[in-house]
């Protein structure tokens, strides 16, 4: 008795050890394959990136940047806020976000889901085995076992028990199946299984019994034929490469979407500075004005006038700075920061874009409207869902058909010698047979066929539309293009205009023949002017990466670094 128990804790144990074990082997056989699928479609999308683990947890680390170490008074009372901030480049922000991003991350798990789910179509082809061994122990009341429990126990055994007969008993059952389903419909089917009960005291006797059982089916009819029964793992494997077209698409528009926040904190930032220059020239403006009025050169609504115009000018610093802030902190979760991480944007990105950023595509709109039929993905999946609802058609009207069958089985016996596996050919049973079944009630399928139908015209409908919002967005952004270049023009002699202006409205102030309401004009107008420069070469160059990723010609590598042009990147 103790050397069962003993065996049984080891066997739980060992089995305990086994499941443990077992979970991490799980884990590594999903990924093999998940990612094998992937990969085996990945050369079918250009653009198509290697890096798409799902469980590559990397921490952040800022380590090697360059830190800040000054103080900027424009921020006013958060002049000091920035220093030890760690800089970064475009180039470094878009590294981190490829990283660390969590909408990314999200990406690449729905891409790992839809791979892992495609592996389980095609599992449903490959030889299934299945394993099945039970067995029990059974004893009467005067077994040795009850009589030991009884001693234990202090419980007399009762009278009428003494009359009773005597025994002891086991009986196993094990089963060794295979099942392969075949492309055609038909499936093959082979089980070998034995029974085996053995009587320990009494009449101490044996019974073995067990046989070889393989059937075949196939289809004749409905579900008949590679086209209908693939359908479901072509459309796993179309749904995966459609994944993989959403996936290259989404980086190409994450690239863009890190690019344009980045230049619009680049903005606030600048527009802050412009504020508080503004408001500065302002204060001096108004100082000077003051002393004009102690010496009755000016009244008190004139002075009053510019007091009002530098509240306001204060105001609006105030609200750049907010801006500016609250711009960063969400630049920081776009891009996989924590909200407490210490981070500044490189002002030299700015200078950059300012002096060579005003470049135009080297393409004309009606050449970039026909390379854009051409490489964009999510129109070629469009297009591919089209062929979806064509091939559903017809899974739909086989399921109208009647249901015609023909089955093959045969049945060996075991031998009797109670060897598992030991079979008798001699005395094999085979069987052959028909099943009919005619679709009397056929309610269901049809309006699943009429619905097929009518998902095939919307579903070219859609890639209609489709094609026609892509030519769209790709005017737009050309158009976006076009207004920004010009608005860049009109803003630069703007400010050149404003600078005059306020240098003749400053020069006639302090010889006292100027007008405040000039003064305030010119300044608040050459700060708007400023501001609206750079506006207009931020929103140009984010409508140039619009441009091309709207193209299909924007080339995004595994860092998030960008390539744009008619050429694909080597």
């Amino acid at each position: 008795m103790l050397k069962s128990r003993l065996q049984f804790l080891a066997l739980t144990a060992a089995g305990s050890l086994l499941a443990a074990c077992s979970g991490t082997a799980y884990r590594n056989s999903a990924d093999s394959e998940t990612y094998a699928a992937i990969a085996g479609k990945a050369d079918l999308v250009p653009g198509m990136t290697e890096e798409v683990a799902v469980d590559e947890q990397r921490a952040v680390d800022l380590e090697g940047m360059p830190v800040n170490s000054l103080s900027f008074e424009f921020l006013g009372d958060s002049a000091g806020s920035e220093i030890n901030s760690s800089v970064l480049g475009l180039n470094d922000a878009l590294d981190l976000a490829f990283r660390h991003s969590k909408d990314y991350q999200t990406r690449k798990e729905r891409l790992y889901l839809e791979a892992l789910s495609l592996t389980l179509d095609r599992y449903r082809y490959a030889p299934i085995f299945s394993f099945n061994s039970g067995g029990e122990y059974q004893w009467d009341m005067d077994d040795q076992f009850v009589t030991d429990m009884e001693n234990l126990t202090g419980i007399d055994t009762p009278t009428q028990r003494v009359t009773a007969s005597s025994s002891e008993m086991y009986q196993a059952d094990t089963s060794l199946g295979v099942r392969y389903l075949l492309r055609g419909g038909g499936s093959v089917a082979l089980n070998l299984t034995n029974n085996l009960r053995r009587f320990l005291s009494g009449d101490v006797s044996e019974l073995s019994t067990g046989a070889l059982i393989g059937s075949i089916t196939q289809p004749l009819l409905r579900d008949f034929g590679t086209a209908i029964e693939t359908e479901a793992l072509l459309q796993a494997e179309r749904d995966l490469l459609y994944e993989l077209r959403n996936f290259t698409r989404f980086r190409k528009s994450f690239a863009v979407q890190v690019a344009s926040s980045y230049y619009n904190v680049l903005l606030n930032r600048e527009t802050t500075k412009n504020n508080y220059a503004g408001l500065l020239a302002n204060n001096l403006s108004l100082e000077r004005e003051r002393a004009f009025q102690v010496e009755g050169l000016r009244t008190l609504l004139d002075v009053g006038r510019l007091e009002q115009a530098t509240l306001q000018q204060d105001l609006r610093w105030t609200t750049s700075i907010a801006r500016y802030q609250r711009s960063l902190d969400a630049f920081k979760i776009l891009i996989g920061l924590n909200a407490e991480d210490a981070i500044i944007l490189d002002d030299n990105e700015m200078t950059l874009i300012t002096e060579t950023g005003m470049s135009a595509p080297e393409l004309d709109l009606d050449r970039a409207l026909d390379l854009s039929v051409q490489t964009r993905l999510d129109l070629y999946t469009e297009l591919d869902q089209v062929q979806d609802a064509s091939r559903r058609i017809d899974v739909a009207a086989n399921a109208l058909e009647p249901s015609l069958g023909v089955t093959l089985s045969a049945s060996v016996p075991a031998s009797g010698n109670g060897e598992f596996g030991d079979v008798d050919f001699d005395n094999a049973v085979y069987a052959a047979g028909l099943d009919v079944e005619m679709p009397l009630d056929s309610k269901a399928e049809r309006n699943t066929y009429r619905r097929a139908l009518i998902d095939y015209e919307a579903a070219t409908r859609a890639y209609t539309l489709a094609l026609d919002n892509v030519k769209l967005e790709v005017i737009d952004a050309w158009r976006r293009m076009d207004e920004a270049g010009k608005g860049y023009d009109i803003n630069l002699a703007s400010v050149e205009i404003n600078e005059r202006r306020v240098e003749e409205a400053e020069l006639r102030a302090e010889l006292g023949l100027g007008n405040v309401q000039d003064t305030v004009d010119s300044q608040n107008d050459l700060t708007a002017a400023r501001t609206d420069l750079v506006r207009s070469i931020v929103d140009y160059n984010i409508s140039k990466l619009e441009f091309w990723r709207d193209v299909g010609l924007l080339y995004v590598d595994d860092s998030g670094q960008w390539e744009e042009g008619i050429d694909e990147p080597r």
